[in-house]
């Protein structure tokens, strides 16, 4: 039977999830919501009006990754915008080449694309990683040949905070006549990203992992990188995704993206809420597993591992007791098998599936981290 331990308080810590709307960026919605509801196709001047925000924002998340406007795609997710440019890159090369390189701790979004494209007559290999989530980057050189056209690998992992070296990968990926592509969907925001510095052809974000709005992604292509239209229909973003725009969504993206700096200096203050817990963690668990690195790795995600203590039990625990945390991935949590980025790294299923993730935000205050340590110690003490 699942108690309540302590006087309930509310206390998210899923953040690498989702995170609440800012309230500038509701406010921009709102406005536009109300003001500029035209067509951003038509040729008056409600919709020029309309097609202003877009071109506006576009602008705002393309300063936000260090790119040129023209180069940044607005789709209605990041899952979309893994679909379209896996897919539309392996049109365009295939069948001169028929390769592509990725991690196994890939977003499910990116690896059930690449096991669709196997279908279609694509070679998809995968590059092990280490027990800390990094890539082993002597691996990836020795696979890498002149059928690859594309090296897949996320720039900071969802599930174990795993921050990789995009940078060497792209050279190695560069140096052998591969493109590189990378979901930057759980870096921006917590950690600086500069596409052109990564060294990048490809990369994609989401609005709501920034505390903007869900149901608006971006993708980075590149000028002069190889690109395919992924929705047919009319002329929105330059022929590449038809269908008409959702300006508010747009403009809430664009307007998260302006106070990027604020994010990633704010979640510094992650890392000593991050380092208390685990110490403490530790100190009530002496045989506690930390999936997540020590270095390299966000300052706002914990991942751990409770020997004896199923996950699904202590989710619910926790959410009895007003405490929001997740087993891995919101896209696979559902799903009752361990997590493929723990086992990658060398987990057993058991270990796997006695496993929780815990993702801070800017406003985490150090009594929610109090609070959440004490219902945990007690949900312990009482099932020894």
């Amino acid at each position: 039977m699942i108690k309540r331990l302590l006087s309930k308080r509310n206390v998210y810590f899923d953040h690498n999830a989702t995170t609440h709307i800012a309230s500038p960026v509701r406010s921009i919605m709102n406005r536009v919501m109300k003001s500029y509801w035209g067509n951003p196709s038509s040729g008056y001047a409600k919709g020029k009006m309309s097609a202003q925000i877009i071109e506006r924002a576009r602008e705002q998340v393309a300063a936000a990754i260090g790119a040129h406007s023209h180069e940044v795609y607005f789709a209605s997710c990041a899952t979309e915008s893994n679909n379209a440019l896996l897919k539309t890159v392996s049109d365009h090369f295939y069948p001169e080449k028929n390769k592509i390189i990725s991690t196994p701790i890939e977003h499910p979004s990116v690896i059930n694309t690449l096991e669709y494209l196997k279908g279609k007559n694509i070679t998809v290999q995968y590059c092990p990683v280490d027990r800390a989530g990094h890539i082993i980057l002597e691996e990836l050189e020795a696979m890498v040949d002149d059928r690859t056209f594309l090296v897949c690998c996320m720039l900071a992992n969802n599930e174990i905070g795993t921050v990789q070296d995009v940078k060497k990968v792209a050279a190695i990926a560069k140096s052998k006549g591969a493109l590189v592509f990378s979901d930057c969907v759980q870096a921006l925001g917590k950690i600086p990203v500069n596409v052109k510095e990564l060294g990048v052809d490809y990369a994609t974000f989401s609005a709501h992992k920034l505390y903007g709005p869900k149901g608006i992604g971006a993708w980075y292509a590149r000028i002069s990188s190889p690109l395919i239209p992924f929705l047919h229909g009319g002329h929105q973003e330059e022929g590449m995704r038809a269908g008409t725009e959702s300006i508010h969504n747009i403009a809430g993206f664009g307007e998260a993206c302006k106070h990027i700096n604020k994010l990633v200096t704010a979640a510094a203050k992650n890392q000593s809420q991050k380092k208390i817990f685990l110490s403490e963690l530790k100190t009530m668990k002496e045989d506690l597993i930390i999936n997540s690195p020590m270095d390299n790795c966000l300052t706002n995600t914990i991942n751990v591992s409770f020997p004896g203590i199923g996950s699904g039990e202590l989710m619910k625990m926790l959410d009895y007791n007003g405490i929001a945390v997740s087993a891995g991935s919101a896209c696979s949590t559902s799903l009752k098998k361990p997590s493929h980025v723990l086992k990658a790294i060398g987990l057993t299923d058991e270990a796997a599936q006695e496993s929780i993730r815990i993702s801070l935000g800017i406003e985490t205050k150090d009594k929610d981290i109090r609070y959440a340590l004490k219902v945990i110690k007690q949900y312990i003490e009482q099932n020894k």
